[in-house]
């Protein structure tokens, strides 16, 4: 059954927030579901013509989708993590040539060393983006600091959410500096904006 929010207004994401954590912490087989939001994804067309990979080291009950980058560069693509500017709420993307090279961040969340090489982003980068919860028109909750929206703003790739499908809700409260995602992801069903599950 699809989680419905169409009650909250947009100054209510901290409650939306609360019920989802919660939601999302009780999901069963966690490894189970990140494989197949992996294999879902590297099946997409957006994967097979991407240059580079940008992935996000889970925290908080996130899908885990770091087998991706094994993945990806076995198919010669670059994959690149970020690292977090506290100072700016922003998003640096540093290349890796293997997961174990990531070392504890920002709040905690592994990422680059500041000396790996800074990624080059394309039209054809594919950017998987971390989300709490995502609706039906693209628009994702994420953790109330706005890093990916910066990022995405000025982002001239194509950008995904992958979760469960019970994350997946009708609406969510947004404003207008969120910025709405093109492909959805879940162990179900693929969601393009503006069309119906694939």
């Amino acid at each position: 059954m699809r989680t419905n929010l169409l009650s909250y207004t947009d100054d209510q994401k901290h409650k939306a927030r609360v019920e989802l954590s919660y939601l999302r912490a009780d999901i069963y087989d966690k490894a189970a579901y990140s494989k197949q939001l992996c294999e879902r994804i590297s099946a997409l067309d957006e994967y097979k013509n991407a240059d580079c990979i940008l992935l996000y080291f889970p925290t908080k009950s996130e899908p885990d989708l770091t087998s991706l980058a094994a993945k990806a560069q076995s198919d010669d693509k670059t994959v690149a993590f970020p690292i977090s500017k506290t100072e700016t709420c922003t998003l640096d993307f540093r290349t890796v040539s293997d997961v174990c090279e990531l070392c504890e961040g920002a709040y905690g969340i592994y990422e680059p060393k500041e000396s790996a090489k800074r990624a080059l982003l394309t039209k054809d980068t594919l950017c998987i983006v971390p989300a709490l919860a995502v609706d039906l028109d693209g628009y994702r909750l994420g953790y109330g600091k706005g890093y990916y929206d910066r990022f995405l703003a000025s982002f001239g790739g194509t950008a995904i959410v992958a979760l469960h499908s019970t994350l997946v809700c009708e609406r969510l409260p947004r404003n207008d500096t969120d910025v709405p995602i093109k492909i959805i992801i879940t162990e179900q069903e693929i969601y393009s904006k503006n069309e119906s599950a694939l």
